[in-house]
């Protein structure tokens, strides 16, 4: 083979290499150049070494997961609005003691991946679908779908939301999936198991404990803060207002020194809330509004609230479109706490951490579903009639909902958020009749009517028990001086400054 050409001699005065020299220094730019080129072959095994073993690393790295029991420890309280450790004053008193469901306790199974080295663990992330989420921790398609399919009938996967955690553990000779778990939140868990050549799922039990709470109070200053003091979770306060509201007129009636009593449900799981059951039987004596008291029933059919002379209350024929934790600007002038002036608001504000679903108020055809500057993401529907409902600020819009969508009564249309002129989390509800903004809570009221038949004694029977249980429990004086409210900050708690 010829060797490649050299550079000619140079010869300089300053004693440059000559001809004499050739030899020894085509020697010496060999070695060198052999031992640039190992040097350089070096170099690139090891960036290749490294690059294999990264690769390798990567596809073997467990996501961690967050499993039900290690919820119930410092962030447990997050997974809920109403989710906060008991208080000293959360103690059960008198005859109703705690109750624990009676379901069994099968929340330390043999089937837990939680430490199995053949587990693999993710979590769901924004837009993108169950199944290639599960298809990315190495499942193929149809293993993938096998799981889905284990859990028709039992979790509908069109409710998944980002943020939910899921397990799958794998044979490591077939390499087929042999339990799956997925995690909705500390009490909503559901499995599936390889039974045989099938795979089978069901809904995990979770045992929670259900306790009857009393609380009796003063109002200082509104409602939502003399329950927050009795270490009450939010939702309680919307609870309450549910019932209270077509009776006892909390925007005009509510004043500091009316007092409260009330029994209610409380779920907890260990020592965390988890939530209320619906209120059982209250009582509510105020200045203007008069002494009331109200006792909740549930026949066959539905479940009623009663008042003293056993006539059950009136009802709206529209839904409350969001599980709200206050009312935090009801209908009417207000002094606007953006534009800094008194203004017209025409609907109703409820707050409620962002996410929460908005569902339709009735029946009818989505109008509107985009941004509209001020109201943010707004939807309106069209219920006929001349009938409007209006959802503003939403976070975003539920899949489906467009110009010309049909929804029902209570659908999913958007969840609460913060976008547009508003400044906090919030549902602003607006309603419309003939072109005209009406205030929605008092829209077509169902007048009441008194139990028929059977229901009539036992009614009269649970009104003599909570009767004699609402007049043993005691009311807590006032934990803060008597603060008069404005009429927009009266009802529930402080507007917040929210739209």
């Amino acid at each position: 083979m010829q060797e490649p050409a050299m550079p000619p001699t140079v010869d300089l005065s300053s004693g440059g290499p000559s001809a004499q020299d050739e030899p020894t220094r085509r020697s010496r730019f060999g070695r060198e150049a052999a031992i640039a080129i190992g040097g350089l072959g070096l170099l690139i095994g090891v960036v290749a070494a490294y690059v294999v073993f990264s690769a390798k690393k990567m596809s073997t790295t467990e996501v961690p997961v967050v499993a039900a029991q290690a919820w119930l420890s410092a962030g447990a309280a997050s997974t809920t609005p109403d989710a906060k450790p008991l208080g000293p004053s959360d103690t059960t008193t008198g005859s109703s003691s705690a109750e624990t469901t009676d379901s069994g306790d099968d929340t330390a199974s043999s089937t837990s991946p939680d430490s199995d080295p053949n587990t693999r663990h993710g979590a769901l992330a924004p837009g993108v679908a169950v199944i290639t989420s599960l298809t990315r921790l190495g499942l193929s398609m149809a293993d993938a779908h096998a799981l889905i399919t284990a859990l028709d009938g039992v979790f509908d996967f069109r409710k998944a939301r980002p943020g939910e955690s899921f397990s799958v553990r794998i044979d490591p000779q077939t390499k087929e999936p042999q339990y799956f778990r997925y995690e909705v939140s500390v009490v909503e868990i559901y499995e599936v198991e390889r039974q045989g050549n099938a795979l089978v799922g069901r809904r995990k039990n979770i045992p929670t404990r259900k306790t009857l709470r009393r609380f009796g109070g003063t109002i200082s200053s509104s409602l939502y803060k003399a329950l927050s003091n009795q270490n009450a979770g939010p939702s309680l306060t919307a609870k309450v207002v549910e019932v209270l509201s077509n009776r006892v007129d909390f925007y005009v009636a509510q004043r500091p020194g009316d007092t409260f009593r009330l029994l209610v449900e409380e779920e907890s799981l260990a020592d965390t809330l988890l939530g209320y059951g619906p209120v059982l039987a209250l009582e509510y004596s105020g200045v203007k509004s008069g002494k009331k008291r109200f006792f909740r029933y549930e026949s066959s059919e539905e479940a009623t609230y009663y008042d003293e002379k056993g006539i059950s209350l009136p009802r709206s024929v529209l839904a409350i479109p969001v599980s709200y934790s206050r009312i935090s600007s009801t209908f009417g002038m207000r002094f606007h706490p953006i534009l800094r002036h008194k203004k017209f608001h025409n609907g109703v504000d409820f707050a409620a951490p962002p996410g929460t679903p908005v569902w339709a108020a009735a029946d009818g055809t989505v109008r509107i579903a985009g941004n509209y500057g001020a109201n943010g993401n707004l939807v309106v529907l069209d219920h006929g009639e001349g009938l409007s409902s209006c959802y503003a600020h939403l976070l975003r819009f539920a899949a489906g909902i467009k110009t010309g969508a049909k929804v029902k009564r209570k659908q999913a249309i958007g969840q609460v958020g913060n976008t547009g002129r508003s400044t906090g989390p919030h549902l602003h509800y607006g309603l419309k009749q003939n072109g005209r903004f009406i205030d929605p809570l008092k829209y077509k009221i169902r007048p009441g009517t008194p139990p028929i038949g059977k229901d009539k004694t036992t009614v009269a029977e649970l009104m003599r028990r909570w009767n004699a249980a609402l007049d043993a429990m005691p009311i807590r004086p006032p934990s803060e001086p008597l603060i008069a409210q404005d009429d927009e900050d009266r009802v529930m708690g402080d507007a917040d400054g929210e739209l």
